[in-house]
């Protein structure tokens, strides 16, 4: 059995995720960055740490991979990653599907 691995999430992470979602949920209950951090990135956090190879693809011709998943606040999310060591994952971006 692997380890678990430590996860690092990059600055830049946050400044995209800023983007894709507002501050405070909407009226219309579009979620907040709190509520993409406080539900989604925990668990993703959790299975990066837990799975890197098994739960991750490659992405080809770079020293990325990508981990597409279901949300709770959101339909689906794409992360970006990259193992720094053996033993540290970094979180480096995200897209998010909100239908």
């Amino acid at each position: 059995m692997t380890p678990r691995r430590r996860v690092v999430v990059l600055p830049e992470f946050f400044d995209r995720l800023d983007e894709l979602l507002p501050a405070e949920r909407t009226e219309t209950g579009r979620p907040s960055t709190a509520d993409f951090v406080l539900h989604d990135l925990t668990a993703i956090i959790d299975t990066l740490a837990d799975d890197y190879e098994g739960s991750t693809l490659p992405v080809p011709s770079t020293d990325t991979h990508l981990l597409v998943t279901a949300g709770m606040t959101v339909s689906y999310v794409a992360i970006y990653v990259r193992l720094r060591t053996e033993d540290t994952v970094e979180v480096l971006s995200l897209d998010l599907d909100e239908r």
